[in-house]
């Protein structure tokens, strides 16, 4: 029986442990909520990152084998523990930082999310933006003036779609779901139907490095560290289902295969068109009217993830003391507050360079997954004692030393120097064996051996961190 705290509130918006009888949400629900968050800008920009070393044929099976092997790890790493205990993902950080050190997964949520969600509405506003120059209602050289103006308003549908919680969530994510799924035939169709099978098949890689071997692994790369960014989500969605078993299937299929499916349209069309920004060809390709509508939901589609992105971090933030006392309301509003200066100061700054955001999730989440992994399935059997989660005080079972786990911190920065050894984020040269084993992997794996020595020979001879 799973000891809880003491007269806790268990409620989806709070930040105790949902408990079996509050968990509404069925499995259907979370596959629908998933494609609805999964499914938005970053699958074009992932596709068409891509196209850049890959053709259609190798860029496919690349983007769907790195989607794959990337939510594999992430459901590993959150599904089991999040959905027996009720837990988000930033909760069960303490268990391998400890009671003081969990802020690090907080700060490395916060920021993805908020990364995530700027990518999401500046898409949004420009979607929107070209849309309403296409029906003549504003002219093209007002187009960044009504792309913030456009982005400032999703901003406000967002707070405002959320005073209900996780309610809201699963509601707009049922619409949207269905909107998404339509509008990925469609766009598959009119790629298609415009250049061809062979067209595509034929199209090369815009920059490739002229060694086949890495470009697949860079695109392999490319859908491992965007998968690894699902760790700050998941936990957050897969909470509110009753077991496991009702859990993992959707998570994996509406968070993993979605984002490659999707993707591949962002290949194909900078292989064909130059260009992946489904902005930027669809009225050329579809009509004005047609091509509109599909604007219209691409944008809708940028709506729904960032609700859920936004949900997510409000549940991370309210762990922090003075956040406590805030309204829901007030947590979403903070939440929203850096994705609002971004959209409106530097758009362009911060979506020209989404390529090194992308990596950056790899050295950030890659180490902290391999280090769960370890901890909850090999030291602790996976068990726990929620209530000690709770206990802030130095006396908590999840103290180590002084609050902060040195296994934790160690794992997390050697992982973190082993990315950049073998992948520059910025410039995207590798080092050996980059070409045979990915960044990601290694990282995930070393940080996780780091993690598990440590633990073996000096934190648990000393009695730290709980386990028995």
């Amino acid at each position: 029986m799973v000891n809880y705290p003491q007269n806790h509130k268990s409620d989806t918006e709070s930040i105790f442990p949902v408990l079996k009888k509050d968990r509404k949400w069925s499995s259907n629900d979370l596959l629908l909520v998933s494609i609805s968050n999964s499914v938005a800008t970053w699958c074009f920009l992932m596709g068409g990152f891509a196209g850049y070393f890959l053709n259609a044929k190798m860029g496919s099976i690349a983007l769907i084998a790195g989607s794959m092997i990337g939510i594999f790890f992430v459901a590993l790493a959150l599904v089991p523990i999040t959905t027996k205990y009720g837990l988000e993902s930033v909760i069960t950080s303490k268990l391998f930082f400890g009671n003081r050190g969990w802020i690090i997964a907080l700060i490395l949520q916060y920021i993805s999310v908020i990364g995530w969600n700027s990518i999401l509405l500046i898409f949004f506003g420009k979607a929107a933006s070209r849309m309403l120059i296409e029906a003549g209602l504003i002219s093209a050289g007002t187009k960044n003036l009504g792309m913030s103006v456009l982005t400032l308003i999703a901003l406000i549908f967002v707070w405002f779609s959320l005073r209900k919680g996780a309610i809201s969530v699963r509601i707009i994510s049922k619409i949207i779901a269905v909107i998404i799924m339509s509008i990925g035939a469609w766009m598959f169709y009119m790629i298609i139907n415009n250049f061809g099978i062979s067209g595509i098949a034929e199209a090369k890689p815009l920059a490739s490095s002229g060694d086949k071997l890495w470009d697949y692994v860079t695109g392999v790369e490319i859908g491992l560290v965007s998968l690894m960014a699902w760790w700050p989500y998941i936990g957050g969605m897969v909470r509110v289902v009753p077991k496991t078993s009702q859990a993992t299937i959707p998570a994996m299929l509406g968070l993993g295969l979605p984002v490659a499916i999707m993707s591949i349209i962002g290949l194909f069309s900078i292989l064909v068109i130059g260009d992946s920004d489904p902005t930027s060809w669809m009225t050329e390709l579809g009509g004005v009217v047609i091509g509109s509508i599909a604007l219209l939901f691409i944008a809708l589609a940028n709506f729904g993830s960032a609700v859920i992105g936004v949900y997510i971090s409000s549940l991370g933030l309210r762990h922090i003391p003075f956040m406590q006392k805030l309204s829901w309301n007030q947590t979403t509003g903070l939440a929203l507050m850096p994705v609002a200066l971004i959209v409106i100061f530097i758009p362009g700054v911060f979506f020209d360079n989404f390529g090194t955001f992308l990596t950056l999730s790899g050295v950030l989440f890659a180490p902290l997954i391999g280090i769960q992994i370890v901890d909850y399935h090999l030291f602790r059997n996976r068990r726990l004692d929620v209530k000690e989660l709770y206990n802030p005080s130095l006396n908590s079972s999840y103290t180590f030393l002084r609050g902060w786990n040195p296994a934790g911190i160690l794992g997390m920065v050697v992982g973190f120097f082993t990315y950049l050894y073998l992948l520059d984020p910025i410039t995207y040269e590798s080092n050996a064996p980059y070409q045979y084993v990915t960044a990601t992997l290694p990282t995930m794996f070393i940080g996780a051996f780091v993690y598990w020595t440590v633990t073996k020979w000096i934190v648990i001879p000393r009695g730290w961190g709980g386990y028995k």
